[in-house]
């Protein structure tokens, strides 16, 4: 294989890439005052296009503690404005820690968190991963990877790697899961083994 068709197939395999993943950029102060975020920790505020339009991505936790307990909820929230200027939410994520006397896990993992077109179909793929539990040692926490695409949800279950320490690697598909696009899978599969492992 030639220097120049190896450099012109690994370009197009890089612009192939660079393709799939959609353009977002934050959305303004102004924007998010059509959203209920008062009293919450926002983590992510992020806006996109897409065959539905405009889209809006709010990811936020509240916090809350009551004598030695800690309680944490997670929303993530994906609302469109079609040609209309309609606000509609499209699909809600919520999850939550209930009094946890130790260290509550419960947590976005920030560089996790994409906007894509894998399959082409011109509806983003939202996949974000996140943590769970209430650990006062080192031990696995839970893992769940959720993919939103047009309102649907699809998502893998599990736990985290500890490094050094020998545990099972533990991760479910659900059926949502299981039929996507193979394209789409095969992402998710790389990603949630990218963050699988803590204390690395």
């Amino acid at each position: 294989m030639s220097r120049l068709y190896l450099f012109a197939l690994l370009f197009f395999v890089y612009q192939l890439g660079f393709a799939q993943r959609i353009e977002t950029w934050p959305i303004s102060d102004k924007t998010l005052k059509q959203f209920k975020t008062s009293g919450t920790l926002l983590l992510k505020k992020i806006e996109f296009k897409d065959k539905n339009g405009l889209n809006y991505v709010i990811a936020a936790m509240e916090e809350a503690a009551k004598d030695d307990y800690n309680s944490r909820t997670l929303w993530i929230e994906h609302y469109v404005k079609d040609t209309t200027k309609t606000l509609t939410l499209l699909k809600e994520v919520v999850d939550f820690e209930k009094d946890c006397p130790v260290d509550n896990q419960l947590a976005l993992i920030d560089e996790a968190f994409e906007v894509t077109d894998l399959d082409k179909n011109g509806y983003a793929e939202i996949m974000f991963m996140y943590k769970t539990g209430c650990n006062g040692d080192v031990s696995p926490s839970g893992l769940k990877l959720i993919v939103l695409q047009n309102g649907k949800k699809a998502a893998i279950r599990g736990k985290t790697l500890i490094k050094g320490i020998k545990n099972t690697d533990e991760k479910q598909q659900d059926a949502a899961f299981l039929a996507l696009p193979q394209v789409i899978r095969q992402h998710a599969d790389n990603l949630w083994n990218k963050f699988k492992t803590e204390y690395e």
